[in-house]
């Protein structure tokens, strides 16, 4: 094992992953394909754009109908709809017919925004309440019609998917980053921790905005500076606020938020950034979540920080 980790790199769900474990040169080969078929297996059960995954199959099944999933996908749903009920539909799994009509899913890029009869027929198809899921065998079932879009919780899994993997091999050092979703276990061979960007929430030029140190953590941050589009020079965020049925309009930039895994901090992070700075900051203050807000002021930037970020924040002023 060098001073330096081996680096893999690819695409999937839509952005980019990078993956850098501490171990020996002979298993570099070995590693990328364990890798690459940890990430396949969740797109192929969870992704809203291939047919026969478990959500494509389950989003088609009639109401009162259990549809057998993996136990991944079981565990990912039932994460989401706890996270749901946590924060009465901020995070909200059924949210795949708003994101079509707001041209974010599959079928493309919204060339104007929908009619209110469109939003209607999308809103009347919303409602995490008629999911259910069972552990054993593991299987949904919706009580009304339901589609399921697990983009704001499935990337954060595919991290902990990648890093479950790895310790499975026995590593122990390695960092995971999947479009924004991170996972670091341990530290690096001469002791010191990863150290953790995070970007300034701005659309016109990448930047870092601060810096952590994390050992055996998960971070995800979500933001909506780089997914959007523009119709008559107004800016519509990826990120849909499925109470109003429209994309988010506050001053929120960006949420970063740590957990015990990237899939619930990836929940969290989508559920803060519909939620709005105030509300935010006091849904994550209540529940305990360690989280770092990023709102747009009209003097620039200001942050509130919440549970771990209070302290990581304060160890990085003082250096």
């Amino acid at each position: 094992m060098g001073d330096e980790p081996l680096r893999f790199t690819g695409g999937t769900m839509g952005t980019n992953y990078t993956v850098q474990v501490y171990a020996p040169e002979s298993e570099k080969l070995a590693l990328e394909v364990g890798i690459q078929r940890a990430l396949r297996r969740v797109v192929n059960s969870t992704s809203v754009y291939e047919p026969r995954s478990d959500v494509s199959r389950f989003n088609a099944a009639e109401p009162d109908e259990w549809v057998e999933v993996s136990d991944e996908v079981a565990r990912i749903v039932a994460a989401g709809l706890e996270v749901a009920e946590i924060t009465a539909g901020a995070f909200e799994p059924t949210i795949l017919p708003l994101v079509n009509i707001w041209g974010f899913g599959p079928q493309g890029r919204a060339e104007e925004i929908p009619s209110e009869e469109e939003l209607e027929a999308a809103m009347a198809m919303i409602g995490w309440q008629a999911v259910e899921v069972r552990t054993d065998p593991p299987a949904l079932r919706k009580s009304a019609p339901r589609e399921i879009d697990l983009g704001g919780i499935a990337k954060g899994y595919g991290a902990d998917a990648v890093a479950e993997y790895l310790l499975a091999q026995g590593h122990t050092q390695f960092l995971v980053e999947l479009g924004g979703d991170m996972v670091v276990q341990g530290g690096k061979p001469d002791g010191s921790p990863w150290r953790i960007a995070i970007e300034r929430p701005d659309e016109t030029q990448r930047g870092i905005y601060r810096v952590l140190e994390l050992e055996d953590a998960a971070i995800v941050t979500s933001g909506d500076y780089r997914n959007y589009f523009e119709v008559d020079g107004q800016r519509y965020s990826h990120t849909i606020n499925p109470q109003t049925g429209f994309p988010v309009d506050h001053r929120l930039a960006s949420v970063s938020v740590i957990a015990e895994n990237s899939m619930l901090a990836d929940a969290w992070s989508t559920a803060l950034m519909v939620l709005g700075p105030e509300q935010a900051a006091e849904v994550a203050e209540r529940e305990g979540v360690s989280a770092l807000l990023i709102e747009r002021t009209d003097d620039g930037f200001v942050e509130t920080a919440t549970g771990e970020f209070v302290d990581l924040l304060a160890e990085e002023d003082d250096t």
